[in-house]
């Protein structure tokens, strides 16, 4: 069985929380050990995933002397509360402490870590969350609550576009996005918008011809199946200019 002292000397050397004697020495005390060499080998394996997700990190110099606190007045009050593994070895409570500091101190850089590998992904995926973004009001009579938001990505010429508070066309007529485009005569068809029967809308788009740079979007009410050119009413129309 592992003595208390040793186990508290694995864990803190776990954390690189022993000076070069103290190291030295605990590494003696692995020679020809095998159960404390597997002790070692399963505090390095629990710590695993945390070191393979966040950068090198040394936990703050106060940490062994608390642990190392928390331990004597363990021992000092006589709290024996110990608990038995799988295998019967005893777990003292200075390891406990020291194992959990180890996870405490990983999480803080693992969540941030892992909040910038996730958007970096999600960026890779949709671009879009690097659009400029582009509101566009209602005009022409179309309901006050109606509103359309654009996400532009002028490198990948293509965007999304939220609709909400606009009612469903009406048979034989279609709701068509346009693009204005300060290089081309006339608004450039970006395709057909369905809204549902809640009057909402969520569509990707990509116009008919390159639009490099983009002065304002618009929704039209046009024939059913769209036009080649805008000839309805605008109902939502927004600058990219604001």
């Amino acid at each position: 069985m592992i003595s208390e002292d040793l186990q508290d000397s694995a864990a803190l050397y776990v954390l690189g929380s022993l000076d070069v004697s103290e190291a030295a020495a605990f590494e003696a005390s692995l020679q020809g050990n095998p159960e404390l060499h597997t002790l070692v080998t399963e505090l390095r394996g629990a710590a695993g995933a945390l070191a393979l997700a966040a950068p090198a990190h040394r936990p703050p110099a106060s940490l062994k002397q608390k642990v190392l606190r928390d331990i004597a007045s363990e021992k000092t009050e006589g709290l024996t509360n110990t608990k038995t593994d799988r295998h019967g070895s005893s777990v003292s409570w200075g390891w406990a402490i020291a194992a959990l500091f180890l996870l405490f101190s990983g999480f803080l850089f693992y969540d941030r870590i892992q909040l910038r590998r996730e958007i970096a992904q999600v960026r890779s995926f949709d671009p879009l969350m690097q659009a400029n973004m582009v509101t566009l009001a209602p005009a022409n009579g179309a309901p006050a609550e109606a509103k359309a938001t654009v996400a532009w990505e002028s490198d990948r010429q293509t965007g999304v576009i939220k609709i909400t508070g606009l009612p469903a066309a009406h048979a034989g007529k279609d709701y068509q996005l346009w693009v204005v485009d300060a290089d081309h005569k006339d608004p450039v068809s970006a395709g057909l918008l369905h809204i549902d029967a809640n009057g909402v809308a969520q569509v990707r788009f990509k116009p008919i011809a390159q639009a490099q740079h983009v002065k304002a979007f618009a929704i039209s009410l046009e024939r059913a199946g769209g036009v080649p050119k805008a000839e309805g009413p605008i109902l939502l129309v927004g600058s990219t200019t604001g």
